[in-house]
């Protein structure tokens, strides 16, 4: 990955800011940006209309998308299209694999991975250096409420995962400073908790990759973690579990208040033990005062 152009349109209810690109307006910058840097294909893993329309405002000719409906399937130009899925669990990735297959990108299901560029992996280990090795992070960024596990959990499991011997690495976007405050804060505020809030993608892929485990909200960041070979533990209470990846675990609930912080701590250690690797122990040599 040499670049990420981010797309950000929806706006949270701990989000202040106004977002580049939230509604009509948000979609022709969008399509301006995209325009300038003289795409000649594009490829969208998604069934989001949006994405079609943006794509040809942007005037990139060759367009391939999975075309589920009539308006994208007359945007869109670079057939074959794919149906959707119906089979248990997440629809992401069989899609986007189904699509990768059509398109001639890779013969079979692959597991998806990324490789974190040099500069940003030393950053963040000197960024970082000061933790115990022995670090898990908690992703607390979702884009609804209604799937957020909530401050006061995530900081119930720090402070456990802490008094442990862990150090915790509260993971999130900008829009999400003052909740990693409170979680760090609800902890105890240890020195083994650190807050990372930044827009940077890359950057949060490198930070995962100096951890053991993360645990979070049905995220993105879940697969970006999972995607640097890191295990991920997802909290679904309202959402279909992740199921593509062997790195990818999650814990079921009837809302998400039905997930008890002990619960997830047992499942933690379960999955640091069951993905211990390179001769270092699953649990910490000591713990930290």
């Amino acid at each position: 990955m040499e670049e990420v152009i981010e797309y950000d349109y929806r706006s949270r209810v701990s989000d202040g800011r106004k977002l580049e690109h939230a509604g009509i307006a948000g979609m022709v910058r969008m399509a301006a940006k995209l325009r300038s840097r003289q795409f000649s294909h594009v490829f969208i893993f998604s069934s989001r209309v949006r994405y079609a329309l943006m794509a040809l405002a942007a005037n990139i000719p060759h367009r391939g998308g999975f075309g589920f409906g009539i308006v994208e399937r007359v945007v869109l130009n670079m057939p074959p299209y794919i149906e959707r899925f119906r089979g248990p669990g997440s629809w992401v990735y069989p899609e986007a694999t189904a699509f990768a297959i059509a398109q001639k990108f890779v013969s079979k299901p692959l597991v998806p991975r990324l490789t974190v560029p040099d500069l940003e992996l030393e950053s963040a280990r000197r960024e970082l250096h000061s933790l115990p090795v022995a670090r898990v992070a908690l992703a607390i960024g979702t884009s609804e409420p209604r799937k957020d596990w909530g401050d006061a959990n995530f900081g119930q499991l720090a402070g456990m995962l802490v008094a442990q011997g862990f150090a915790v690495v509260v993971l999130g976007g900008p829009a999400e400073t003052e909740r990693a405050r409170r979680v760090a804060e609800l902890a105890g505020a240890s020195a083994a908790v650190r807050t990372v809030c930044q827009p940077s993608v890359l950057r949060s892929a490198a930070v995962l990759k100096t951890c053991r485990l993360c645990v979070g909200n049905d995220t993105g960041i879940l697969n970006v973690a999972a995607a640097v070979e890191v295990p991920s533990l997802g909290l679904f209470g309202v959402t279909k579990p992740l199921m593509h990846d062997p790195l990818l675990s999650g814990i079921e609930g009837n809302g998400m208040g039905t997930i008890a912080p002990e619960v997830v701590l047992a499942e933690t250690h379960r999955l640091l033990t069951l993905h211990a690797c390179d001769g270092e122990p699953a649990e910490p040599r000591a713990k930290v005062g």
